[in-house]
């Protein structure tokens, strides 16, 4: 069963793989791959397990695919994305309610998310 979806950002050339289910896409890592390669993409990725790791410090991840695999061995956390960066991904989650629904989240956080009550209201230092 596939437990994440890859995102064609509209204000980047990365893409982000999104955690559909608490279980992180992380276990997927082949699959991921191989739906990379047949996309001919070849860059950095970024992983948002907010579903499976909630609004946590390790949340978002990132590693280069060099076309062929995913280079697990060299993972990094991300502290911060931009904000527009942010705004896609959260309205993902809205037009997606039931990844959240189902997801192992606490309700005022489902709440937030379902509501899209971040999308646009994210404030503060952004990086890369």
């Amino acid at each position: 069963m596939k437990r994440y979806h890859i995102l064609d950002l509209k204000s980047d050339s990365r893409k982000v793989v999104i955690a559909t289910s608490y279980v992180s896409p992380l276990s997927q890592v082949y699959a991921i791959a191989h739906e990379l390669k047949s996309n001919g993409y070849k860059g950095e990725v970024i992983f948002d397990l907010l579903l499976s790791n909630g609004f946590s410090s390790n949340r978002f991840l990132k590693t280069d695919f060099d076309g062929e695999q995913l280079n697990i061995g060299k993972i990094e956390v991300l502290s911060k994305l931009k904000n527009d960066i942010l705004d896609q991904l959260y309205v993902f989650f809205y037009e997606h309610p039931q990844y959240v629904k189902a997801s192992s989240l606490p309700e005022p956080q489902k709440y937030v998310l379902l509501n899209r009550a971040l999308v646009g209201e994210i404030t503060g230092v952004s990086c890369s």
